[in-house]
């Protein structure tokens, strides 16, 4: 991968996968009817709003822009069928996806510059822990579902008190 290949997966994948993950987790949130599921949602929408944020210099370091593009149009015709969707579809769909963006954080990982590693490696370790979550959730943990997740964030969110 050469460096302009690179700087432009860091742009689309790493920064623009969290903000299309936020638009799309956002309204998974609003639609979930069960407390215990709308917090796991609103749990991996804090992981990528704090990742966002944590990029953010990343980015500007690297003459990138930080400006978001607007995926709520996108979002919304993905999150318009979300409640004729059983927990396990939304699970095998997550995990799908996250198994593409695993795959594209570690192509940006292997061709990072030795000073770009903590930050792309931790995106590795970002993906992989949502990763985990579905598959966990589809293996029926759901108790230790969310444990990679919240030990990469600085500002967890308070569990409802229905858990």
């Amino acid at each position: 991968m050469n460096r302009s290949e690179y700087l432009n997966y860091v742009s689309q994948f790493l920064y623009q996968g969290e903000v299309a993950a936020e638009a799309t987790l956002n309204l998974y949130v609003a639609n979930e009817p069960d407390p215990m599921r709308r917090y796991k949602w609103a749990t991996l929408l804090q992981l990528e709003t704090e990742t966002k944020a944590r990029l953010r210099p990343f980015l500007t370091r690297l003459g990138l822009s930080i400006v978001q593009d607007d995926f709520r149009e996108q979002a919304a015709k993905v999150a318009q069928s979300y409640g004729a969707k059983s927990w396990t579809r939304h699970m095998e769909e997550t995990a799908k996806l996250t198994d593409f963006y695993l795959a594209k954080f570690r192509e940006v990982d292997e061709a990072a510059p030795a000073g770009d590693r903590e930050v792309t490696h931790s995106m590795v370790l970002h993906e992989a822990a949502i990763n985990r979550f579905a598959k966990l959730e589809l293996e029926g943990d759901s108790a230790n579902s969310l444990n990679d997740v919240i030990a990469q964030l600085k500002y967890p969110l308070a569990k409802p008190a229905t858990a």
